[in-house]
């Protein structure tokens, strides 16, 4: 069997049963990640050549180069039949290539489809400063700047340049032109990438993750040069972005960095999925815009005091995680016991509920 059929046939069968992996190991059945359970899948042991010919057959030459170097590579593709994106990394354990390969939107999801609250959709308008999304593995960050990117693209008139690894979504020219550039690709890495970046006279640059100084102290240029920087983190929350980005520097900077920060802070977001009661997964999201009292707090570097500034700027669309979780639950999209699982206080999580189901009013948000 031809490794696009293989690879037809098993991705298939996980949209089929709307899986969210599929697991490619040699010697061993294709498994399926299903809530969060691995699952067989109906097909024979995977064999050796199988996984030798999908890296030959899916892989460009330079990712094949960068494997045999580091043992381990990300990249992305389409496959027709299925006419849908998906996100992979191989890696060699035991002497023979297994795969990871996650499903991808079919399409670019609009910011309604993926509940994005309205100032985030606002905010990807601006002309310049930084937009940072933070949040854990496979939580929906660069999904979100992707349909952020995508409403751009349908409303204003840009120039936008990614730098990704891999491209997970391809976006086609509408009022904006697009470039899209791939590391191991299209550039040789990000540092170069970006550096060439800011010679392409960008309206916007989108930088797939914050990973190291040098990145970091790129997109902070280029934001104070007028550029709108959009870029993912690994973080829990809009304050451990802030800790994450100063721990890129050496201590004698970070005030420097602080303040540099605060004139050019446009939106830190977090977002964290949950799980919605038809078995879906749907984001909750911390939000902090930057106005005159969050970059101050940035500056000063009073980060104990931020997440109830995001309560006293709700009408600015500043937002905490339990706001957006007791939401959730309100509209029905979310059980109580997941909202109690996931609130940052569950204690007032419940007691706001109960208000709400013995007076009928909304009570007071959380935190104010």
């Amino acid at each position: 069997m031809e490794a696009k059929v293989f690879l037809s046939a098993c991705l298939g069968k996980v949209l089929e049963l709307k899986g969210q992996d599929l697991f490619l190991k040699v010697g061993t059945v294709p498994r399926t990640h299903l809530a969060g359970v691995i699952k067989h899948l109906p097909f024979e042991p995977v064999k050796e050549e199988m996984t030798r010919a999908i890296v030959e057959e899916f892989l460009h030459p330079k990712q094949r180069e960068n494997l045999e170097r580091s043992l381990s590579v990300d990249f992305a593709f389409t496959l027709i039949r299925e006419s849908q994106r998906f996100r992979a990394n191989v890696f060699v354990q035991q002497g023979t290539y297994s795969l990871v390969i996650r499903t991808l939107w079919k399409t670019i999801p609009p910011p309604e489809a993926l509940r994005i609250p309205p100032i985030l959709q606002k905010i990807a308008l601006e002309r310049s400063g930084l937009i940072l999304v933070g949040g854990t593995v496979a939580s929906g960050k660069s999904t979100t700047l992707t349909s952020m990117i995508d409403m751009m693209n349908r409303t204003v008139e840009r120039h936008i340049i990614t730098v990704e690894d891999p491209i997970e979504y391809i976006h086609r020219d509408d009022r904006c032109l697009i470039n899209q550039r791939e590391i191991g690709v299209d550039a040789q890495d990000f540092t170069s990438a970006l550096r060439f970046a800011v010679r392409q006279a960008p309206d916007c640059i989108f930088i797939g993750e914050m990973r190291d100084l040098e990145t970091f102290d790129f997109a902070l240029g280029a934001a104070e040069v007028g550029r709108l920087v959009m870029s993912t983190v690994h973080a829990k929350s809009v304050v451990q972005i802030l800790d994450r980005v100063l721990g890129f520097f050496p201590p004698d900077q970070r005030d420097q960095i602080l303040m540099q920060l605060s004139f050019n802070i446009t939106c830190f977001v977090c977002q964290k999925l949950l799980t919605a009661k038809d078995g879906s997964f749907v984001p909750a999201f911390e939000i902090m815009v930057g106005n005159y009292t969050t970059r101050q707090l940035v500056r000063e570097k009073k980060f104990d005091k931020i997440p109830q500034a995001l309560v006293n700027f709700a009408n600015e669309g500043m937002l905490t995680f339990d706001q957006s979780i007791f939401k959730l639950w309100q509209e029905g999209v979310i059980a109580q016991e997941e909202a109690l699982r996931a609130a940052e206080r569950p204690q007032e999580m419940q007691n706001l509920m109960k208000g709400i189901s013995l007076d009928g009013s909304k009570g007071r948000i959380l935190g104010s």
